[in-house]
């Protein structure tokens, strides 16, 4: 859920700000001339999120009229949460399509994360319709990311933006998603996709904890 902030909350999350990327339409370069701008903000985690303990998935956002421009914010512990956890394809975007990291393909190719493209694309299937055709290219688009991710190899904008020429059929897109969600299911219970994307923690004992997250059967 986005949590609606005003022009002072936003000026003051702006100077904590470590970094913020083009996102949606934007990002993809397939913008029309009257679409809106969407940066994803991402602040330095404050300590009274790191020690609270409480769960938490939501975003700040504030609507700037006058540029017609949407700030999206997370701290950077949330961002790597949601990544992770799958809560949106917006943080595996960034991931897989600004060069924010040197491995994106390791970080993205989890379970979490191509169900979560699946996930989308099977929303974007049922919103579908004669009012809201861009749908089916939204649906299509996810679609793309998941598959190649199933495939291992990295999606591309240039990819995306052959998507957005092109027209798109409803029923073969879903049999594209429940095929995909198939192998996706397929590939975990195998033990050839975890999970989550755990990087290495230099200490043996915090590794092992960490580990635990991709074990399916937890033994103590």
């Amino acid at each position: 859920m986005n949590i609606i902030i005003n022009q002072t909350e936003h000026e003051w999350l702006q100077a904590r700000l470590l970094q913020q990327y083009l996102i949606g339409s934007r990002l993809y370069g397939t913008a029309r001339e009257d679409s809106d701008q969407d940066y994803l903000c991402i602040y330095e985690s404050d300590a009274i999120e790191l020690y609270s303990g409480l769960p938490n998935a939501h975003q700040f956002l504030y609507k700037e009229e006058a540029t017609n421009t949407d700030w999206n914010y997370c701290s950077q512990l949330q961002f790597y949460k949601n990544l992770h956890s799958g809560e949106t394809t917006i943080h595996a975007d960034i991931i897989l399509f600004t060069g924010m990291v040197s491995n994106p393909m390791e970080q993205c190719r989890t379970y979490k994360i191509i169900k979560a493209y699946l996930g989308f694309a099977r929303r974007d299937l049922k919103q579908c319709s004669k009012e809201r055709p861009e749908k089916l290219f939204h649906a299509a688009r996810s679609l793309y990311c998941a598959g190649a991710l199933l495939g291992n190899t990295l999606p591309t904008v240039a990819g995306i933006q052959t998507l957005f020429r092109q027209r798109h059929d409803a029923s073969a897109l879903d049999a594209t998603e429940q095929q995909y969600r198939a192998r996706a299911n397929e590939l975990y219970e195998k033990g050839q996709l975890e999970q989550y994307y755990i990087e290495s923690a230099g200490n043996p004992l915090w590794q092992k904890l960490l580990d635990s997250n991709n074990q399916r059967e937890f033994r103590y």
